[in-house]
């Protein structure tokens, strides 16, 4: 009866009947020609993990641009790669994201700068260095804050704002050699060597950090630039005080 039905493109008797029989596959392709989606994230609950069913699916919400069906589908089909590509495809990027790193993706580093990539372009600089922060990417969080920070002196932004802007640009920059450090320590730490060993190899990690800092400009010290426009507004502060 159901096939019957969807010959004749009664979509909605064959949905009836292919639901009764338990017709999964038939059944969403009904509930697709019905437009009824509601319906087919249902269906979802339905089929059980693994099913070529779900894959079919997963291609029907990506096609409607229903990323998060289309995804939920593809994870339950078993390719958490497809479900990221359906994310990067339909500019989904924070979910993509999110996908890699609840499930390991080894590309997720390749994934984290085209994500970046995409909003700096689309001008989210703050989403970008938030994102940056998330997977501890701090020398690429100050860079992009010293890069902000330049250009609204460009444009003669309240130098209050610059200051702040430097400022996290410089707790990003300690925040990574801090990292840098602790990693460091625990692994000497870690050899059984002497206190003066320990401290001789801490000393050069933090030599061998400021190095890796210094040879890019907008890392070399974020807190010279606070400090710059610190101390001129204390200049008109105090100008305008006389």
């Amino acid at each position: 009866m159901g096939d019957y039905s969807a010959e004749r493109q009664k979509w909605a008797k064959a949905a009836k009947y292919f639901k009764l029989s338990h017709d999964f596959e038939a059944l969403a392709n009904a509930y697709y020609k019905l437009e009824d989606f509601t319906s087919l994230e249902k269906l979802l609950d339905s089929i059980p993990e693994n099913s070529p069913i779900l894959e079919t699916l997963g291609e029907k919400f990506q096609s409607m641009g229903l990323c998060s069906a289309a995804v939920d589908s593809y994870v339950k089909f078993g390719d958490v790669k497809k479900a990221i590509d359906c994310c990067v495809l339909l500019n989904e990027w924070n979910l993509a994201v999110e996908l890699a790193e609840q499930h390991n993706f080894l590309q997720i580093e390749q994934l984290l700068q085209k994500y970046a990539a995409h909003l700096i372009e689309k001008n989210k600089k703050m989403e970008a260095i938030e994102l940056y922060r998330k997977a501890n990417k701090n020398t690429d969080a100050a860079r992009l804050l010293a890069e902000m920070a330049q250009e609204l002196r460009e444009k003669n932004a309240p130098l209050l704002l610059i200051k702040k802007i430097y400022v996290l640009a410089a707790f990003e920059v300690d925040s990574y050699k801090q990292r840098v450090f602790d990693a460091q320590v625990a692994q000497i730490t870690g050899t059984g060597q002497t206190a003066a060993e320990v401290a001789a190899k801490t000393m050069n990690s933090l030599i061998t950090s400021d190095i890796s800092t210094s040879a890019d400009k907008a890392l070399t010290n974020p807190w010279k630039g606070a400090e710059a426009i610190h101390f001129f507004l204390l200049c008109q502060r105090q100008l305008y005080q006389k």
